[in-house]
């Protein structure tokens, strides 16, 4: 064989090699980018939902204090607990992502139904949101679709004191239904639904009742701007 194509072929071989390596680097890197933001999107949803991330208790007196429902239920209906809140309708349809109440009792007509302003998950880096399965996994940062029972309430995020009036439709993963200040047209938050007006937030924790008052989440999720990453 020529010197020449004995060395172009040996050259081959070097570039190859030195092209799979780089390969091989950059998929290892993008685990460990992907492993670190699922391991950082868990131990949000185990600081919220009030567990560290091996399980057991760790909640902080801080967090104690917020997991305590409001004392004063202002806005609860004077038939309460006969009248209530049965069903928590959110739509993950742009631009709104409409909330309505279903109410039953005696004095069910006389109260607000919406429809409200809310946000839902905008789910992490490259997701799609919009498959239910998918939707319900730790880690996800997606609003799960389906219909899960109210578990429970909390006066604020134990992540952000900013969100109050905090009712939970599942708490391992850290989801609740809550106010918070910021609420655009789009998919934002990191998997709890976001409602617009504080009295709605106040109005669905003061009436709804554990076990009995059923969230369900349908509709077509649209891949915001920005996910999480």
């Amino acid at each position: 064989m020529p010197k020449k194509s004995q060395q172009r072929k040996q050259k081959g071989r070097v570039t190859s090699r030195s092209s799979k390596r780089a390969s091989t680097k950059k998929s290892t890197l993008a685990t460990a980018v992907k492993k670190s933001a699922l391991a950082r999107a868990k131990a949000l949803e185990a600081l919220d939902s009030g567990k560290t991330p091996r399980g057991r208790s760790g909640v902080s007196q801080r967090a104690l204090l917020s997991s305590q429902p409001l004392a004063a239920h202002s806005l609860r209906n004077s038939d309460f607990p006969n009248t209530y809140i049965n069903q928590i309708s959110v739509s993950l349809n742009d631009p709104d992502h409409r909330l309505t109440l279903s109410w039953t009792g005696p004095n069910s007509l006389n109260q607000e139904v919406g429809p409200f302003r809310t946000s839902p998950g905008a789910g992490m880096k490259g997701l799609n949101c919009d498959d239910a399965a998918r939707s319900r996994r730790s880690g996800t940062k997606c609003t799960p679709k389906g219909a899960f029972a109210v578990e429970g309430f909390q006066r604020r995020l134990n992540s952000d004191s900013r969100a109050t009036f905090v009712t939970w439709f599942m708490q391992r993963r850290g989801i609740a239904l809550h106010y918070f200040p910021i609420v655009p047209a789009y998919a934002a938050s990191h998997g709890c639904v976001r409602v617009e007006s504080e009295h709605v937030a106040q109005l669905i924790q003061d009436n709804s009742q554990v076990d009995k008052t059923q969230v369900v989440v349908s509709g077509t999720w649209t891949k915001p701007p920005k996910q999480w990453s």
